[in-house]
């Protein structure tokens, strides 16, 4: 990390802003690579580890199984054959889950205003392939994830800064309850990670990208899996139950009420995938040639399709 993170972060055990120190204990020419937060408000200690602050604190049994489980999927990606070379072709990786990502992270960077030096949150950055791309687009990015092992978490970041061609900070630490300050930034990104919360922490969760947005900022959440009436994917993630993903699957009204309750305005929710020709023939003529039923198969009865959110804070 470097210094000039220090006043965009907050202390995760009192939640004092702008409050933490850097006493750095080994560095390099592009940042302190171990050294120590401390908090000038409760005195509070944390690491800073090759690059990585370390502002996990306390975390609940849940976080601890998946950061675990998160553990034991890298090594199941090792045994497949990833590698740091296949890493740093992210998104450009003929599997359908990464096509998806390339599609949505490049209509993103084709579609959004982006200015250099605006200052963007990657919310479960994994294994930082977003963050390298919207740092390539000039913006001062933070990845932030509960996970700091290689190939699933933050130090898989040391292998796109190794490149000498952008850089990017890294925080360890929750989504429902991130150590940022309060209107740090200009953007917060979600990519497939709202739903590893439960009900209780999603909510949560969209408050805290409410808070930490500057007036005017954006959040912007692509490729959420939803459920469905008729796709209502009650075995949703079993392949990867294994790993203990704290996963959830949600209808898209639970997202878009949670986000306007946080107080965003919604400016364009849309969904990905069944196109109305794949509609099943017995329900075409419900909702052919009416608003409200097109609404209500894209947005409750529909079976594939993954959500867009658009959300702004007000500006005033």
């Amino acid at each position: 990390m470097r210094p000039s993170l220090l006043p965009l972060l907050r202390c995760p055990r009192c939640r004092a802003e702008a409050g933490l120190t850097l006493a750095a204990h080994a560095a390099d020419e592009r940042e302190v690579r171990e050294g120590a937060l401390t908090c000038t408000a409760c005195a509070a200690t944390f690491d800073v580890e090759g690059g990585i602050a370390k502002l996990l604190h306390d975390p609940p049994e849940f976080v601890v199984r998946e950061v675990a489980g998160l553990e034991r999927f890298a090594e199941a990606m090792r045994n497949d054959g990833w590698d740091r070379e296949r890493v740093l072709a992210l998104p450009d990786v003929e599997l359908g889950y990464w096509v998806a990502q390339g599609r949505a992270i490049r209509e993103i960077l084709a579609s959004v205003p982006f200015q250099p030096g605006e200052r963007l949150l990657d919310v479960g950055s994994n294994t930082c392939w977003a963050s390298n791309m919207l740092a390539r687009a000039g913006l001062e990015v933070i990845a932030l994830d509960i996970a700091t092992t290689q190939l699933q978490g933050l130090a898989t970041a040391d292998w796109f800064l190794d490149t000498g061609e952008i850089y990017f900070e890294r925080v360890q630490s929750v989504m429902y309850d991130p150590a940022l300050a309060s209107e740090s930034l200009d953007y917060v990104f979600c990519c497939e990670v709202l739903h590893h919360n439960d009900a209780a922490n999603l909510r949560r969760t969209l408050r805290e990208c409410y808070r930490i947005l500057r007036p005017g900022g954006r959040l912007i959440v692509v490729n959420e899996p939803l459920r469905f009436l008729a796709h209502p994917k009650l075995d949703h993630a079993q392949e990867v139950a294994e790993f203990e993903g704290n996963e959830h699957v949600y209808f898209a009204h639970t997202y878009v009420l949670a986000a306007r309750a946080a107080g965003f305005r919604i400016t364009a929710p849309w969904m990905r995938g069944v196109a109305p020709g794949q509609w099943h023939p017995l329900l075409r003529p419900l909702v052919a040639g009416r608003r409200i039923g097109r609404w209500a198969w894209r947005h409750v009865i529909a079976g594939d399709r993954s959500l867009f959110l658009d959300c702004r804070k007000p500006a005033s």
